[in-house]
């Protein structure tokens, strides 16, 4: 009777933490992002491949956007073209949100393979003084 109820019990706990554990893509996927005139922070630099959440506030008094751009580049060393602007032909732009209100803090979803990406703002001249940093996802 007793080994009948440590089996119970030890099959509860199994099931229990089965229970527990997550898809980190999903349920842990979400990363805080801010902007601000002129920079762009994360609370995480990396995130596991999958579906990735950006909660993006932005606290600076000017408009700006988010773009997520798949790149083995340095965050900081695309080319600006006479605009102020990086050439977004010249980039794989997976996603973006634009028109970031100050104050706001919208979210985008993205699917994300395993890889290097920059993070930034395209508008003319946000990305030249230093909106832009670097993510991975594993």
């Amino acid at each position: 009777m007793l080994r009948t109820r440590i089996v119970l019990a030890i099959g509860a706990l199994a099931l229990a933490t089965v229970g527990c554990s997550s898809n980190s893509s999903s349920a842990e996927g979400g990363v805080a992002a801010t902007e601000q005139d002129f920079a762009i922070s994360v609370a995480s630099s990396s995130a596991p491949a999958g579906d990735v959440t950006f909660t993006i506030t932005n606290n600076g008094p000017s408009t700006h956007e988010f773009l997520v751009v798949h790149s083995d580049e340095d965050p900081g060393s695309l080319t600006v073209d006479d605009n102020g602007v990086v050439p977004e032909d010249d980039l794989d732009v997976v996603d973006e949100q634009e028109e970031i209100a100050p104050g706001t803090a919208p979210s985008l979803t993205v699917s994300l393979e395993a890889g290097s990406y920059i993070l930034m703002c395209n508008l003319p001249g946000h990305y030249q003084q230093g909106m832009h940093t670097g993510f991975t996802v594993t």
